[in-house]
């Protein structure tokens, strides 16, 4: 999986540990494709607090809301998920309205296995036919395995019915070549050992899903010359040196620097074992000015490096 799948793909996972930057990048993707003429949607997941708030100036609501010519977000709650699913299930509206208003029904709802995450599923599976492209902002990491296990545990469980109907659709989806999965870690050893280990339960627990992409984020470029290495090295070795303020200013940020691109190489190096050629590393936008911009100077130049990436695998 390459960031030319990635941004061709029907539909787009993105997961990883909170904090990763994976709104960011859902939104970027979401911001390019409409840019490029596919009509794109944006989810989150049954959130009470909407990420997708800060970065595209909108928040979602369940029905999707254009937030760009092209570009939708929504968040795909379960009650109004719910709703749906028993539309499109049972027949009359009445019916329908009697199962909701119904007190007894409401505790079975709520504790049929796997209801809640086919019935999630199933819409984001639905709005593939009326999108070119849907991004799913998936839960992070554990969550997320939870969510997209469930189809496969529903029919292991279940021999007929609508749940395990609709369970087999969304396999079916979750299969398909045009449905990537991105997996976003950062620089850390925690971080890149959880992205390890997400990929090897999703792997055992939804093994129709294709190898993920995996982007990492907040990466470190060199920044010091060959010569300013050197005095750094020099004044690490002689305590004597660190008596000028400009030179103790230098090894406090040399050390800094050294730090961050020490933990880039060593992340690169044990996702490159893990995941091959499927591994693109970002830098750290907000130093390169992103942000006094804001989220929206951000996502301008996520989407710049996705675009520069996907040109160099074309030219490959």
């Amino acid at each position: 999986m390459n960031v030319q799948e990635v941004l061709q793909s029907r539909l787009l996972l993105v997961t990883g540990k909170g904090g990763t930057g994976k709104t960011t990048l859902s939104a970027t993707v979401g911001r390019l494709s409409a840019q490029r003429g596919r009509r794109t949607i944006v989810c989150e997941v049954d959130t009470f607090r909407p990420a997708l708030t800060s970065v595209l100036g909108r928040k979602p609501g369940y029905a999707p809301t254009r937030v760009a010519p092209g570009l939708d977000i929504c968040n795909v709650t379960w009650r109004e998920a719910l709703v749906e699913w028993l539309g499109d299930t049972v027949p009359g509206k009445r019916i329908v309205k009697a199962i909701l208003d119904n007190r007894v029904v409401q505790p079975f709802l709520e504790a049929t296995p796997g209801l809640r995450e086919t019935v999630i599923l199933s819409r984001i599976v639905k709005l593939c036919d009326q999108y070119d492209q849907v991004v799913v902002d998936m839960p992070a990491s554990g969550h997320a395995i939870s969510l997209l296990g469930v189809p496969g545990v529903a029919m292991n469980l279940m021999r007929a019915g609508p749940i395990r109907d609709r369970a087999q659709q969304i396999k079916a989806r979750l299969s398909r070549r045009d449905t990537a999965l991105v997996i976003v870690a950062l620089p850390e050893e925690m971080v890149v050992n959880e992205t390890v280990e997400l990929w090897e339960r999703l792997h055992q627990e939804v093994p129709q899903l294709q190898r993920p992409m995996v982007v990492l984020n907040r990466s470190a470029v060199p920044s010091l010359s060959k010569d300013e290495t050197a005095l750094l090295g020099r004044l690490d070795a002689d305590p004597e040196l660190i008596g000028n303020a400009a030179a103790r200013e230098l090894l406090v940020a040399g050390r800094w620097e050294a730090g961050l691109e020490r933990g880039t190489a060593e992340a690169l190096e044990r996702l490159g074992a893990e995941f091959g050629s499927n591994v693109v590393h970002f830098a750290r936008l907000g130093a390169l000015g992103g942000f006094d911009g804001g989220p929206e100077r951000i996502v301008q130049q996520l989407a710049a490096a996705l675009a520069r990436q996907e040109l160099a695998e074309r030219q490959a």
